[in-house]
């Protein structure tokens, strides 16, 4: 392997809590600094990789959004480091929409892309099959990716590192696009669920081990319908955030923007759980005071399962359904094999409004920043009644 590519796989960030590789050392890309401010700085840094460390050391909690800054922190960085080789301070508006254009088409391909691959090997080394990108990113994840770089680089004037933002020339434009009609269509019909449903309570179970395969994605798909939960909350939360005030239950859900909810609860998800609870050894069907069990465990009880076991899991039970509807509804077929955990996020706050909840408590539901986001799901609830009810 070439020595520079050596280099550019070198993870910045191999542990997102503390990072495990030191290329402070490493660094040396330089430039003209005409956007260093004359002031000293708020925060320890003396380059830029100390800089993007005491920024993201801002958002350790919740863990998802440390894993979605580092990213794309690391990407700028390394793109700053293997193409225009300059520092932060050095970058005009020019470069940054390059690479805008650059995180949508990575050249050469080769150096930057390739297929899923952890970071290090079992026994600490750097996995040389590890690549920044999986492929060049959509228009949505391109947009997320330059809101992310637009907040660090106002971090860093906010804490005198920087002079200016040059990124917030985007700001008009960004806001005229969040602005347009949004269409929701990516999300699941009752009888749908009602299916996938079905045929799990039809699955073959010969063994403990398909009877909690099937326990734990019943339990997972209801979560989910009944809580609008984004797959990352229902990876972080614990059992323990399940409350019981006036014998009515809750899930107290601390989501993003650290914005506290709480999610009334109904019985068939009560139900779904306590079998579930049952199934992995629990010995209470309903969830003790601040218990400390993962929302959704893994076999030990004491870890939580990713984010990414959470999409397999669904994806088995989502072909399952599938295959019921193959034959006759192919449609519906295909449109089970594209779900995933966010289309039940959908049908959540379709279903709130088709029950007549209003938009504020949907809203509050759903942990919308912004009720016009809300207001996307309004126009598909006038337009597809759905009934509600399992």
């Amino acid at each position: 392997m070439p020595e520079n590519q050596k280099n550019f796989i070198s993870p910045i960030f191999a542990n997102l809590r503390y990072p495990a590789v030191n290329l402070l050392s490493d660094w040396h890309v330089g430039g003209d600094n005409y956007n260093r401010s004359p002031e000293k700085p708020l925060i320890a840094a003396s380059n830029d990789l100390e800089a993007a460390l005491a920024f993201l050391n801002e958002f350790r909690q919740p863990y998802s959004t440390l894993k979605v800054y580092a990213k794309e922190i690391e990407r700028l960085l390394l793109w700053c480091q293997l193409e225009p080789q300059l520092n932060l301070a050095s970058l005009k508006r020019e470069h940054l929409r390059a690479y805008q254009e650059f995180i949508q088409k990575p050249k050469p391909k080769k150096l930057w892309c390739g297929t899923r691959a952890s970071r290090l090997t079992k026994n600490g080394a750097i996995n040389e099959k590890w690549r920044v990108f999986n492929k060049g990113l959509s228009d949505v994840s391109a947009n997320k990716a330059a809101t992310v770089v637009d907040t660090f680089f106002s971090y860093l004037v906010q804490s005198q590192y920087l002079l200016g933002n040059p990124m917030a020339m985007d700001r008009r434009r960004n806001k005229r696009k969040k602005s347009s009609t949004k269409i929701i269509d990516r999300y699941l019909e009752l009888d749908e669920i009602k299916t996938v449903l079905q045929t799990l309570k039809n699955y073959p179970t010969k063994t403990d081990d398909d009877k909690f395969r099937v326990a734990r994605v019943t339990y997972i798909i209801l979560l989910l319908l009944y809580t609008g939960l984004r797959i990352a909350e229902a990876a972080e939360h614990k059992m323990g955030n399940f409350v019981l005030r006036d014998n009515e239950w809750f899930l107290r859900v601390v989501g993003k923007g650290r914005k506290l909810r709480e999610i009334p609860i109904p019985d068939e998800l009560l139900d779904a759980m306590a079998y579930f609870r049952k199934a992995i050894g629990l010995s209470s069907p309903t969830p003790v005071y601040r218990e400390q069990t993962p929302l959704i465990p893994m076999q030990n009880l004491k870890d939580s399962i990713s984010t990414r076991r959470i999409s397999q899991i669904l994806k088995w039970a989502f072909e399952l359904g599938a295959l019921e509807y193959d034959s006759n509804e192919p449609n519906k077929a295909s449109k089970l094999r594209a779900a995933s955990a966010h289309w039940l996020r959908h049908s959540y706050v379709i279903c709130l409004l088709e029950s007549g909840a209003t938009l504020k408590v949907a809203q509050e539901n759903a942990g919308h920043r912004n009720v016009a986001t809300t207001m996307h799901y309004q126009h598909v609830n006038q337009t597809s009644k759905l009934d509600c009810y399992l």
